[in-house]
């Protein structure tokens, strides 16, 4: 379940999806930064451990993704099927249940 979505415009073919998720006991945040150079674009699935910090699952790196992307995006509709990747990868990696107490559950 997503808990929370940030879209964000940066300079010139650079655009932003954050999310946060609540899913299998665990939080979890993705972030994808499109870049107008792919070198400079990533994707990450990070986890919020016990300690409340996030530690990255999963990645993605632009290589892969983003020449797919358009320059320019009004909305996170580009980004979506990088971050529902990512986000995928990093659920087949974690246990469930987790192997510790959710913070803030």
């Amino acid at each position: 379940m997503i808990v929370d979505e940030v879209f964000h415009q940066g300079g010139p073919g650079s655009y932003e999806l954050t999310r946060v998720h609540h899913t299998d006991g665990y939080v979890l945040r993705v972030r994808v930064y499109r870049d107008s150079y792919a070198k400079q674009s990533t994707a990450v699935a990070e986890v919020l451990t016990p300690l409340f910090t996030w530690t990255i699952i999963a990645s993605s790196p632009g290589s892969g993704w983003q020449r797919t992307t358009p320059i320019t995006s009004p909305d996170v509709t580009p980004l979506i099927p990088v971050a529902d990747e990512v986000l995928q990868r990093a659920r087949r990696i974690l246990p469930v249940p987790p192997p510790f107490t959710t913070p803030g559950r």
